[in-house]
């Protein structure tokens, strides 16, 4: 039981700091990640950039708000239910972009260099989901 709680506070560390330099290098950037939001298309539809730019910085604080909840312990559910919601967004994205060029980046972690969504952008989100929904199951049942 220890060993678990412990490893519970690692993951929680290690994606609270994953989705803090996300936030981060996206906050250093916010026009350029609208740029980057604008680009991704849900079958035909194609975002336009004037509500990228209010989209956007609500996924920024979303990221940053997943990693503050993650870390405290009285908000550590809640932060992995976001986080694990953000991920299944970002899976659906990346899955239906792979293959695409996007000149300033997918918006993960570089900006401001191409880059092609692979499937390891897709099955990496998906991962993050999957470990975050396995804690969000320990949290309720074992509590």
């Amino acid at each position: 039981m220890m060993i678990i709680s412990i490893i519970i506070w690692a993951v929680s560390v290690i994606i609270a700091a994953l989705y803090y330099k996300s936030s981060l290098q996206k906050l250093r950037t916010p026009y350029t990640f609208s740029y980057i939001a604008s680009e991704y298309q849900l079958g035909t539809y194609h975002m336009p950039l004037f509500i990228a730019t209010k989209l956007a910085p609500l996924l920024i604080v979303v990221e940053l708000l997943s990693a503050v909840w993650i870390v405290l312990p009285w908000t550590r559910l809640y932060g992995f239910i976001l986080g694990a919601s953000l991920q299944l967004v970002f899976f659906a994205l990346m899955f239906t972009n792979m293959g695409r060029s996007f000149p300033y980046g997918c918006g993960c972690f570089k900006m401001n260099a191409p880059s092609v969504v692979t499937a390891r952008h897709a099955w990496g989100n998906l991962v993050l989901c999957f470990v975050q929904i396995a804690v969000v199951i320990w949290i309720v049942v074992v509590g």
